[in-house]
């Protein structure tokens, strides 16, 4: 079953269990896709109206970008899930080679959600600019979810990398991370920017 499969107090008590997943990074995706299907239904308002008619064209192709949005960060939710899992079954075999391997999937997986949710917040510029005024809180508040889910996984990217010996691995990490976060705040200024109150 996936994380999209349960219901959202399954996916709640399993969060809140003694269980080590899902964790951080999951709960991460979730929140980064709540983020992307608030600014999608503020597209749909908006290409409800006539008097934006002249943004059609944009806000379809932002709903749709969105959408994929939210689908993969759902899919990166469950790969998390995944991950976390061999982290802890590659320490238990006591495998150098192993543990390796898994500590570069849990840190890619966090930070590709990261990148993905700075895709949210990208397209949050313009629908908070674009969108119809009235749904334009909610696409705030979808970008403040994005911004958030990308903050978390950043964090546990960071997290991650004490525990890889690949120096060219971490600088990788180290460098799209700060990127990610550095176009993120610039972003997130413009859609605060963007608010109509």
């Amino acid at each position: 079953m996936t994380l999209a499969d349960r219901t959202i107090e399954e996916f709640l008590e399993s969060v809140a269990s003694d269980a080590v997943t899902p964790s951080g990074g999951a709960a991460a995706g979730v929140g980064g896709a709540m983020g992307a299907a608030l600014c999608e239904m503020v597209c749909i308002h908006t290409l409800g109206t006539d008097e934006h008619a002249d943004v059609a064209d944009e806000m379809t192709d932002l709903r749709e970008t969105l959408a994929a949005s939210r689908r993969r960060l759902l899919e990166l939710a469950d790969d998390d899930l995944t991950a976390v899992d061999r982290v802890q079954a590659a320490f238990e075999s006591g495998d150098s080679d192993r543990i390796q391997a898994a500590a570069k999937r849990s840190t890619t997986v966090p930070l590709e959600t990261a990148e993905t949710c700075l895709d949210v917040v990208d397209a949050a510029v313009t629908v908070t600019a674009k969108g119809t005024p009235v749904a334009v809180p909610d696409a705030v508040a979808g970008a403040l979810f994005a911004q958030a889910a990308l903050e978390a996984s950043v964090s546990t990217v960071h997290a991650n990398l004490g525990t890889i010996e690949d120096p060219e691995f971490v600088a990788e990490m180290e460098r799209r991370s700060a990127e990610t976060e550095a176009a993120a705040q610039e972003a997130i200024s413009q859609v605060r920017a963007n608010r109509n109150w």
